[in-house]
C-alpha cells in the first residue's frame, strides 16, 4: 500500500521539474514520519508548505494538514499557516511546534463552524479561525471561545 500512496504521491504532487530528487527525499521523509497517507489526500497542499517559502519537512507538512477534512481545506491550510506563523511569531520553539499548535486548532474546527461559515470561502473561513484562535492564545483565553465567537455559537456549546 505504501507503494501505491508513493506512486500517487509522485504523479499527483505539483513539484518542480528537474527535481525528482528533492521529491523522492521528501517522500522517503514522509514514509518514515508516517505522513505519507496525509500528503497522499492534500498532494497540492503539501508540495506548497515542502517548498519555499514554507519549507517544512515531511513530518511537519503532515502535523499542519492532519486536520484539513476535504480537499478545499487542504488547500486552504497553507495560507493559513503562513498566517499563524506571521501572528504567533516567538511564541513557539520552532516550525514544527507552530505546526504542532496549528494542528491543534484544526483539530478543533467542527462541523458546525464550517456550516457556520457557509457562503464564505473555506480559504477566508480558515484565516477568520486562524486569527480568532492567535487572539485567544495572545489574551490568554479558550480557543474553543473564541472558534464559537466567530461562528456565533453559543459559548460551550
Amino acid at each position: 500500500m505504501a507503494t501505491s500512496r508513493r506512486t500517487h504521491c509522485a504523479n499527483k504532487m505539483p513539484w518542480p521539474a528537474g527535481n525528482h530528487r528533492s521529491l523522492e527525499r521528501f517522500l522517503d521523509d514522509a514514509e518514515r514520519a508516517g505522513t505519507l497517507d496525509i500528503i497522499a489526500e492534500h498532494p497540492a497542499a503539501a508540495t506548497a508548505l515542502a517548498l519555499a517559502p514554507h519549507s517544512l519537512d515531511a513530518a511537519t507538512v503532515g502535523t499542519v494538514l492532519r486536520f484539513a477534512e476535504s480537499t478545499e481545506q487542504g488547500r486552504a491550510f497553507p495560507a493559513a499557516f503562513a498566517r499563524w506563523c506571521e501572528l504567533t511569531e516567538g511564541r513557539f520553539e520552532d516550525t514544527a511546534a507552530a505546526a504542532a499548535a496549528f494542528s491543534d486548532v484544526a483539530e478543533q474546527l467542527t462541523v458546525e463552524d464550517w456550516d457556520a461559515q457557509e457562503g464564505t470561502p473555506v480559504a477566508e473561513s480558515m484565516i477568520t479561525f486562524v486569527e480568532a484562535a492567535a487572539t485567544a492564545q495572545t489574551d490568554g483565553t479558550s480557543t474553543r471561545a473564541a472558534l464559537d465567537a466567530v461562528t456565533g455559537a453559543p459559548a460551550g456549546d
